[in-house]
């Protein structure tokens, strides 16, 4: 065969295959990602679009949001502040309502007692102790003793426990406890002989009676191992060492000072001793009593406010004197008031403590006290009514006494 032949077929076989290789680099270009081709412009477009749509919010609208927010947000803390107040004001009126209860509750039961002793009211007691120096215990016999102005014991002015001037006052007196009997006083000597003298100090002021005679005298000494109780002269507010009975001519004198200071004219809750020398004596069991007397008023507290007050007579044993001076106790806060009427026997209304005739014959008691939301643990706002001022309540009791009850 001829060179240039050879030649000839050469390049055509050569041709052919290069043609074949770049047919084939061709496709496996185009076979490299058959997707790609068709899948790259749609999602290109679609982020341009997505971009030229993404504008954002207006200024407008912006304020809008914020306007709606901001309304909700005051209309739930208005609702929230709402709820407080009611929360306040309803704990306010629980308050209110605790203190008239423990109030009328313990008012009640002084008021009660009222003239009581553990031998029968209607047993009169006579005063031992000098009543010019010791007026207290006059009012003993009464029971009760309503007061409008000046009170005896308590001071009225703008000082710390001291009287709320324009309010009322009561003052109570009784005989509490009982339970120590008198086993021996056959003469009119200075002496008790007693079952007990347990809680009893030298300067205490005490009852001894019996369903006949009752008598108030100062303790002037123990001298038995716990078993007598001395009554003498001198040492104390005793004006006689004997128990002095009232003179024929005025049976119903209640002063044992004002009477004869001798044995045919003194007591005996024992039979004498062999004939004795005892103007009258009594064989019926007798007993000791802690004579009290208690003060109820509207007094200044600590804290710039007005409370209830219970005062009781106070004993200085360093001096063997009982005495005017009160131990305080303050029983509830927020008192701004205190009204007091009496109803006396026989009368169809109640009256002022001016009215009031005879208090012996007084039967019931109408309290009628305004009680004031206090602060505690509250702002004066909270503490407040739809009027701006303080919520607060007047509320009236009524309360009869124990040992009049006949009278009614």
């Amino acid at each position: 065969m001829r060179p240039h032949r050879l030649r000839c077929r050469h390049l055509h076989h050569r041709r052919a295959l290069e043609r074949r290789a770049r047919h084939r680099r061709r496709r496996r270009a185009g076979n490299r990602n058959p997707d790609q081709a068709l899948t790259m412009p749609s999602t290109s477009n679609k982020m341009h679009s997505a971009r030229r749509g993404q504008a954002g919010f207006s200024l407008i609208e912006l304020m809008i949001a914020l306007i709606l927010g901001l309304i909700v947000v005051a209309a739930a803390g208005g609702v929230f502040l709402s709820n407080k107040r009611v929360y306040n004001a309803t704990e306010t009126l629980g308050r209110v309502q605790e203190h008239g209860r423990v109030a009328f509750e313990l008012m009640s039961r002084d008021i009660r007692e009222a003239g009581g002793n553990p031998c029968g009211a209607n047993v009169r007691p006579i005063n031992m102790m000098s009543h010019g120096n010791n007026a207290y215990w006059d009012g003993f016999n009464d029971g009760i003793a309503g007061y409008e102005g000046a009170m005896p014991g308590t001071a009225t002015g703008t000082g710390i426990g001291q009287r709320v001037a324009g309010t009322d006052a009561l003052e109570l007196f009784s005989a509490s406890g009982g339970g120590i009997r008198v086993t021996s006083h056959p003469n009119p000597s200075a002496e008790l002989d007693v079952t007990s003298t347990a809680d009893i100090q030298v300067g205490d002021v005490l009852l001894v009676c019996n369903v006949g005679r009752s008598f108030i005298f100062e303790v002037t000494g123990l001298p038995g191992v716990g078993t007598k109780i001395g009554h003498n002269s001198g040492a104390g507010s005793n004006c006689s060492a004997r128990f002095t009975l009232p003179v024929p001519a005025d049976p119903d004198d209640t002063y044992g000072c004002d009477n004869p200071d001798n044995n045919a004219n003194s007591y005996c809750f024992t039979p004498a001793a062999g004939g004795g020398t005892c103007g009258e004596d009594s064989s019926v069991p007798a007993y000791v009593a802690r004579a009290t007397s208690t003060h109820w008023y509207v007094g200044n507290n600590a804290r710039g406010g007005q409370s209830l007050y219970r005062a009781v007579l106070a004993n200085r044993s360093d001096t063997n004197t009982p005495d005017t001076e009160l131990s305080r106790i303050e029983v509830v806060e927020g008192v701004e008031q205190m009204q007091l009427t009496y109803l006396e026997a026989g009368e169809t209304d109640y009256g002022d403590a001016g009215t009031v005739a005879d208090w012996s014959r007084v039967a019931a008691v109408r309290l009628s006290i305004r009680f004031e939301g206090t602060q505690g643990a509250l702002s004066d706002r909270e503490i407040q009514g739809t009027d701006g001022n303080a919520i607060n309540r007047t509320i009236t009791h009524v309360v009869a006494l124990r040992n009049r009850e006949d009278l009614l």
